[in-house]
């Protein structure tokens, strides 16, 4: 164990020097330290001969020499245990503790052995390697001496290679001397090589700057504009432009330009005069009818953007004519095209509403010619909202395509005919304004700067005027004839929505042209928006329930269309955040107080009182159903409607009561205002204490009363419910209080009995159980 924790530690030390310093205080230790350590154990250690036998011969010696030297401390010493004893036991404990895991180790602390047997073990195992190691050498000897024998022919090759690479020295020696001969001859030829090409370079690029191609001024002169004219045309410009830098130069490049400079100015003044003529009849031809204005632009105009841009910087006059005559062809290009798109956009006009479309309307206004019946319940497209609000997602979609519509047969409500004209506006404008960058003002291709926005947005104005005063005009007459106000609506999102992605797009500010446009569509809308809800408000304020020819309890259709009308304005304008939302909203909230008020007056033409409360009952359970169905969310209306409903279902119950069981109702109010509830019971007989006085015949008439018809009474009341309400929801829910209302006054005369006799009475037997009656209602809460 010893001497595999020396070997250990000897790998593990970073010098020599301490690793020998421990060896030779192993060597002094004296045994008897060793033994009082308690660290050593006796035992044989038995290494395997193949590790001794892959160590090398010196580690070995050294180990033995260790192994055997520290036999002998341990075997001769008796000294006390010192100092450095208790540090080396330390040591070696822990040495040990680092090295208990190997197998080895745990065998030689394990045996009996002592440490002069493992001393003298360890020796001989080191002599038989040593043994084996020299017999190992002695077979290879052969091989060794031929080794030999090769190294030596190896070394008479070498010998011959390094004359021959003396002789090769001389010989570039003399070689040397000529190549730094040619090595300064090169470098004063590369030097002249070098001045020459400067030089070269230095006139070739002044004569390319300034001198034309021999064909560049006949295809300026007499050339078609095609595309080589275009290139001649930049030719010219650039050294148009080298030239008046060379004017303001000194020597003789100054004196050059000047003598080209004339031909150069009367070939400038040609190539104006050609594209100012091109320019202006491309331009004329955006005043033909059926022209493509936007293959125009993109094939023709920009495509010889450069030649706007030489004129700009040579013939200013020139280029200013130029585009004053294009904002003027453009701006009567688009105003004739917006006009003949508006006019044909009126011919596909689905007509969803009309004059008559109020809430309430008299119904000789509607009498058709050829008979004398009326239907208003069906009507109501012009009120309901429906798939027509998909149209604030298509916003992005593609106008009508007049052709096609016209060749489908097509119809579309005013909301769709004016996002088509807005989104083929906005195309309009965000082409021109890409157009109107690229070719007036190139050097600012982006509009980056807020100074060249300007500039941009003032030519589009202008280009655009006419045409969105005739989409405004027509606008205008289509809502002098408008009686849609859920499409008033519609149009009203749609102005915003448009606003909002044009000024997304828009680099700085949204166009002023836009701008402009939808103001005026708020302007135009608005007002009439609020005619049509004016209107629709007077219509129920001024109704006669007599001339609106319904005379059912059923729900009537000014209910529904006021809830399809409210359902409408409250998705459409959930908050008072949006434009027009206040205006909507104040005509929403006078058109519920003119209906309520108008149902009521319907309802006061009934004869009797349980017809006018069906019918108040039918019309709120109908606004508060179409409500739920178009997931309004307006916690004001809806409370508005549900505490009536609440009210008026209260007080149907109790009138479907008192038809069968008045008496025994009117006795159970009588007793208990006479006889409060919460009275003590008296000891004696209580039908004959003085507080609680009752009629034994009555309330044994009420009894068998109750008993031979409760059961009848209720089959009539499920039927006439039925029969009375629309909503099968609702009159199961008006059934469910009528009878729970029924079994609550039983329930009290039952406890009014109790209290009036202390004993069952004779007639006590003819009492109900409230059970019995429990479960009669019962039968009929399935359908609840």
């Amino acid at each position: 164990a010893i001497v595999i924790i020396t070997r250990r530690r000897a790998s593990e030390e970073s010098s020599s020097e301490e690793f020998g310093r421990r060896v030779r205080f192993w060597r002094s230790l004296p045994s008897e330290s060793c033994r009082r350590s308690g660290q050593v154990r006796s035992g044989p250690v038995l290494p395997s001969s193949e590790s001794s036998a892959r160590s090398s011969r010196a580690g070995s010696e050294e180990q033995s020499r260790v192994a055997v030297a520290l036999s002998r401390a341990a075997m001769g010493s008796t000294a006390v245990v010192d100092e450095m004893g208790a540090t080396f036991a330390a040591d070696l404990a822990k040495d040990l503790a680092m090295v208990e895991e190997e197998e080895l180790i745990r065998e030689a602390l394990g045996a009996r052995s002592s440490l002069r047997e493992v001393s003298k073990q360890v020796e001989r195992e080191l002599r038989a390697v040593e043994t084996s190691s020299v017999r190992d050498y002695v077979r290879q000897s052969s091989q060794v001496a031929d080794l030999h024998n090769e190294m030596t022919r190896c070394d008479a090759i070498l010998g011959k290679m390094e004359e021959m690479l003396v002789g090769f020295e001389t010989a570039l020696g003399s070689a040397s001397q000529e190549i730094r001969e040619l090595q300064r001859e090169s470098r004063r030829m590369s030097a002249k090589l070098r001045n020459r090409r400067a030089a070269e370079a230095g006139l070739s690029s002044f004569l390319e700057s300034l001198a034309l191609a021999p064909s560049t001024p006949g295809v300026i002169c007499e050339g078609e504009v095609d595309d080589e004219f275009l290139e001649r045309v930049k030719e010219l410009d650039s050294r148009l432009s080298f030239a008046a830098n060379g004017q303001r130069a000194k020597g003789g490049s100054r004196r050059a330009v000047a003598e080209l400079w004339p031909a150069l100015d009367r070939l400038k003044l040609k190539a104006c005069g050609r594209a100012r003529d091109y320019l202006v009849e491309r331009v004329g031809e955006l005043r033909k009818l059926q022209t493509n204005v936007e293959m125009l632009q993109r094939t023709q105009l920009l495509r010889f953007a450069a030649l706007y841009a030489f004129l700009e910087r040579h013939a200013p006059e020139a280029a200013t004519e130029v585009r004053d005559f294009y904002l003027e062809s453009m701006a009567k290009a688009l105003q004739s095209l917006f006009k003949a798109y508006n006019a044909a956009l009126l011919k596909f006009d689905l007509e969803v509403a009309n004059k008559f479309d109020l809430v309430a309307v008299d119904e000789s206004a509607v009498r058709s010619a050829f008979t004398s019946r009326v239907n208003l319940s069906k009507r109501g497209d012009g009120f309901s909202l429906g798939d027509r609000i998909e149209v604030l997602s298509r916003l992005d979609a593609p106008p009508i395509l007049s052709h096609v519509a016209m060749a489908e047969d097509k119809r579309y409500p005013f909301e769709e005919l004016f996002r088509s004209a807005v989104r083929h506006l906005l195309d309009a404008v965000a082409s021109e304004t890409r157009f109107v960058t690229e070719f007036f003002f190139p050097t600012t291709h982006d509009a980056s700067t807020l100074a060249a926005w300007k500039r941009v947005d003032a030519l589009v104005s202008k280009i655009f005027g006419k045409a969105a005063s005739a989409a405004l005009e027509a606008l205008e007459n289509k809502l002098f004839q408008c009686h849609d106000a859920v499409g008033l609506l519609l149009v009203a999102r749609l102005v915003d929505a448009a606003r909002a992605q044009a000024t997304k797009r828009a680099p700085h500010h949204l166009p002023t042209l836009l701008a402009h446009f939808f103001d005026h569509c708020d302007a135009l809308v608005a007002p009439r928006l609020a005619a049509i809800l004016r209107a629709n408000v007077d219509s129920a304020k001024r109704a006669d329930p007599a001339r609106l020819g319904v005379s059912s309890v059923m729900p009537h259709y000014a209910a529904r269309r006021y809830a399809e009308l409210a359902a409408a304005v409250l998705a459409l304008f959930p908050d008072d955040d949006r434009r027009h939302a206040p205006l909507v909203r104040r005509h929403l909230a006078d058109l519920r107080a003119e209906l309520v008020d108008l149902l009521r007056r319907i309802a006061n033409s009934f004869r009797h009182d349980k017809d006018k409360l069906t019918f108040l009952i039918n019309n709120y359970d109908h606004v508060l159903t179409i409500f739920r169905e178009r997931r309004v969310d307006a916690p004001r209306d809806l409370d508005h409607f549900e505490a009536k409903l609440r009210k008026d279902r209260e007080d149907f119950v109790e009138l479907e009561l008192r038809q069968p069981f008045h008496k025994l109702i009117d006795f159970v109010n009588h007793t208990e205002k006479l006889y409060p509830a919460d009275l003590p019971h008296h000891a004696p007989d209580a039908a004959n204490s003085p507080s609680l006085k009752l009629d034994a015949a009555l309330v044994q008439t009420l009894v068998r009363d109750f008993a031979a018809t409760w059961k009848t009474a209720i089959d009539k009341i499920h039927r006439d419910i039925l029969a009375s309400f629309a909503n099968f929801l609702n009159g199961m829910e008006v059934l469910k209080q009528v009878l729970t209302q029924l079994l609550l006054y039983y329930t009290r005369f039952q406890k009014i009995v109790q209290r009036a006799w202390r004993r069952p009475p004779a007639f006590a037997n003819d009492l109900v159980p409230t059970a019995v009656i429990f479960e009669e209602i019962r039968k009929y809460s399935h359908s609840f």
